[in-house]
């Protein structure tokens, strides 16, 4: 008897234990992120792994060049990360393993048939959020002159690239260099 009175005492103070009145906080939109990647049979990497860009990072849906600087800024934060996990970059004409493809889009893939033929990846924020943007950023590695993809990774994230300063936008696409690639081995 005084081990079931035991036994109840303890099952109601932990029951207690676990009630709060204190509202559920909203996860900070900055901080979410959707990531995807899919690597293919043939894609091998060593430490003396060598990568060049096709091109430069393309930027969809930007006929006026608005987004260029940070396109380029993007590009340089994926061979950044690509660099901090060991893999050295060539420039255009010199030998590598794998050329690298990059897109950046404010929106969703889907509507975009060209990037969805290349990619066939759909990262979704499972939440919305009021005055956030949805912005992707894809990457694609083939081997060096061919178009067999073997690496594809697709992040999408909420943003607001009108409010932010440049700075807080910079690391913004460092964490999100980090976050497409992170399936990428490191040597």
């Amino acid at each position: 008897m005084a081990f079931r009175l035991l036994i109840a005492i303890i099952m109601s103070t932990a029951l207690a234990a676990c009630v709060s009145d204190t509202p559920a906080r909203t996860p900070d939109p900055m901080s979410q992120s959707s990531a995807i990647s899919v690597a293919m049979p043939g894609f091998i990497t060593s430490p003396d792994t060598v990568l060049r860009w096709r091109s430069d990072l393309i930027w969809i849906d930007d006929p006026q060049g608005r987004y260029e600087r940070r396109a380029d800024m993007l590009q340089q934060a994926l061979q950044d990360e690509f660099g901090r996990k060991g893999y050295t970059f060539v420039g255009p004409g010199e030998t590598a393993n794998y050329d690298v493809l990059a897109i950046a889009l404010l929106g969703e893939i889907q509507g975009h048939a060209e990037v969805e033929e290349i990619f066939r990846m759909y990262p979704s924020l499972n939440t919305s959020t009021d005055g956030y943007k949805r912005g992707t950023i894809l990457v694609a590695l083939a081997p060096a002159g061919t178009k067999i993809v073997v690496w594809r990774g697709a992040l999408e994230i909420f943003t607001d690239p009108d409010m932010q300063r440049v700075q807080i936008r910079e690391q913004r696409m460092q964490w999100g260099a980090r976050q497409v690639l992170s399936s990428i081995p490191n040597y």
